[in-house]
């Protein structure tokens, strides 16, 4: 690779953060597969409330890593 390649792949990525709304479409997403994994029933409105409360307690991450 040349220099410049080497340069261009170190620079950081900016991402934005995730809405609770996208979190909320996401986690529907992989509700039946962690179901199925992990052999719980998840409700719905767990995954509505997830993304809220994590934004209030968890601080230092975004979403949808939190």
């Amino acid at each position: 690779m040349t220099k410049r390649q080497l340069e261009i792949l170190g620079r950081p990525s900016r991402i934005k953060e995730a809405t609770a709304a996208d979190c909320v479409s996401i986690l529907c997403d992989l509700k039946v597969n962690y179901e199925s994994y992990f052999g719980v029933r998840i409700l719905d409105s767990a995954l509505i409330i997830a993304p809220q409360l994590s934004n209030r307690y968890i601080t230092n991450q975004i979403l949808p890593n939190k």
